[in-house]
């Protein structure tokens, strides 16, 4: 029993939204046009279509009046599926009370008009709680998926946010945040990389060149300082100017003096100016 009960607990997207009720009337009314001159239901062409398409549009309209009034009502009531279907069935209820007093149809005793209503309840909700359920359906796949959109874009964010260095294979054999890259060093075919574990250096032999390396990294605090350097300006300690560039020292590794070649002199500067002006 609790297992049956348990899905009727489920909270629904709240329809908190009035453009989602005008919707979920308008849904309901062409599929309620669409069902009955199709498939033509109850006899219906006994009716005369002018008689239920002023039906269809009575009908539409009190459950307009009965959404809007739910919409000011209960805005910010958090919807269960079983209140969900009980206000279903009330509305349907209205709608076929509408319909039954309408149709005026001469009957003397109680059982006679209540057999009548409950037909007309039949006949209302056979037409009506289809394309509301799956209206409500709809919504909730809808939030679904824009939930699975965010953690999409969020799971894309913290990505781009790492560095990853990846093997032939393709599997990733390490991810570091671009805070922590200290800095790049050629090693032939190699690249030495010296990263932060911690609060200790920690160094990385991977398979590369520094051009490759450099077109993965899109920080700008990571610069090229030299077709042998990678230097994360994060973790400068000090710099001084030579006859041809500027001369290093980074947090870290003191004993380590990284040179900037004339070709990336400009290059550095104006990250200087840009760091400065951040």
């Amino acid at each position: 029993m609790t297992s049956i009960l348990k899905p009727l607990k489920k909270d629904i997207p709240p329809l908190n939204f009035f453009k989602n009720r005008f919707l979920l009337v308008a849904f309901v009314f062409l599929y309620a046009l669409f069902f009955i001159n199709v498939y033509e239901p109850f006899n219906i062409k006994e009716w005369g279509q002018a008689y239920y398409w002023s039906f269809t549009l009575i009908g539409s309209g009190i459950l307009l009046i009965t959404q809007t009034l739910f919409h000011f009502v209960f805005k910010s009531y958090r919807s269960k599926l079983y209140s969900a279907l009980l206000y279903c069935i009330f509305e349907v209820s209205i709608i076929a009370l509408v319909f039954f007093l309408l149709e005026n149809a001469p009957l003397n005793s109680f059982n006679e008009k209540l057999e009548e209503y409950l037909l007309t309840f039949r006949y209302t909700s056979l037409v009506i709680m289809v394309p509301y359920l799956l209206f409500l359906w709809y919504i909730q796949l809808r939030v679904k998926i824009s939930g699975l959109k965010k953690i999409e874009e969020t799971v894309k964010v913290n990505t781009n946010k790492l560095i990853t260095i990846t093997e032939e294979s393709g599997k990733v054999s390490l991810a570091i945040k671009p805070n922590q890259l200290v800095y790049v060093k050629s090693a032939g075919n190699y690249l030495e990389l010296f990263y932060l574990k911690g609060d200790k250096l920690a160094k990385e032999l991977i398979r590369g060149s520094v051009k490759n390396f450099e077109a993965k990294i899109a920080d700008n605090t990571i610069i090229r300082t030299h077709r042998s350097y990678l230097v994360n300006l994060q973790h400068l300690s000090s710099f001084k100017k030579t006859r041809k560039g500027y001369a290093l020292t980074i947090q870290h590794v003191p004993n380590e003096i990284i040179p900037i070649s004339p070709s990336y002199k400009l290059g550095f500067e104006d990250a200087l100016k840009n760091r400065g002006t951040h």
